[in-house]
């Protein structure tokens, strides 16, 4: 079963619930241990082309580095120019290092399959790629559910990134 139905239908405990969390929290710490083979790449795991329907309904990249890749999401409008066409939070955060880290990029609850009160697998690893550190938790809010414990339960236990957050929602 798929924790999104698992979650919604109440078969969890909320002790269940956050140790479900942490769990997955800690899948994605390991996940983002993994050494890129290069530096700032941003692509698939074959350093091709990286799918993300964030980013298009087409492969795009590999980029080289995290310039090149925030420049593709601010579609070509320079640095200096992206508050003004933005938000101080987009040039903010396009002008920071960040390590790039291997990503599930599309975690959500349905693409978490349980069984007897844990993790089994994590499915659906078509967006899997190298991306700068903060994409898995920008991309984990992408999709809204009705799970407000869920998200509650994410803030707590992976590393923050609310200003790229902000900065993503702008796009």
């Amino acid at each position: 079963m798929d924790l999104q139905r698992a979650w919604l239908a109440g078969y969890l405990s909320p002790a269940q619930k956050k140790q479900m969390v942490s769990e997955i929290a800690g899948y994605i710490e390991q996940l983002r241990r993994l050494e890129p083979p290069r530096k700032e790449i941003v692509g698939s795991a074959s350093l091709e082309g990286g799918l993300d329907y964030r980013v298009g309904f087409f492969p795009s990249g590999p980029f080289l580095t995290h310039e090149e890749f925030h420049c593709f999401l601010r579609k070509n409008i320079p640095i200096e120019d992206s508050t003004k066409a933005f938000s101080q939070e987009v040039s903010d955060c396009h002008s920071r290092f960040y390590r790039s880290c291997f990503a599930h990029a599309d975690l959500c609850p349905r693409n978490i399959i349980i069984d007897n009160g844990r993790v089994a697998a994590l499915i659906d690893w078509e967006f899997g790629s190298w991306y700068p550190k903060y994409w898995e938790y920008t991309k984990a809010h992408d999709v809204q559910l009705k799970m407000p414990d869920w998200y509650e339960g994410l803030e707590s236990s992976l590393t923050r990134y609310d200003e790229e957050l902000k900065a993503e929602r702008t796009f």
